[in-house]
């Protein structure tokens, strides 16, 4: 639940001279998250589809009309969807559910706009059912 969150990359500070995380909170926030969801079922291996939708808000600004029929249409501005998937990948290897997201031979990715944001998404090892 929340909005989606961007991967950003890390960031330097030449004062003290050190690279840093900028979103370290919101990264252990999110494995929680999935480690609850995953509880404790074995890391997947092998080779996995990944399925992913994120749900936008649209903007605060917009009437109730224009939000209204903005629900379930493309997202197509910032933040984009590499990002979004980078965080999720990199979320998932963190919290044990992957071995490694170089597992992952298939993505099929969405952002379309919803009323309540949030990021789903469902892995499917080759041959099984779909696990969420």
């Amino acid at each position: 639940m929340g909005n989606p969150i961007p991967l950003q990359r890390p960031r330097t500070s030449f004062v003290r001279r050190i690279v840093y995380d900028p979103q370290r909170k919101d990264k252990e926030d999110t494995i929680t998250q999935i480690k609850l969801q995953h509880k404790k079922k074995p890391t997947y291996d092998g080779p996995l589809y990944l399925d992913i939708t994120f749900y936008m808000q649209p903007p605060a600004s917009m009437s109730y009309k224009k939000k209204c029929f903005l629900y379930k249409m493309p997202h197509f501005k910032k933040p984009d969807l590499s990002n979004l998937i980078k965080w999720v990948e990199d979320c998932m290897e963190q919290a044990g559910i992957l071995a490694n997201d170089s597992r992952i031979f298939s993505i099929n990715a969405k952002k379309i706009y919803d009323e309540y944001p949030r990021t789903e998404f469902t892995l499917t090892r080759e041959g099984h059912e779909k696990e969420k």
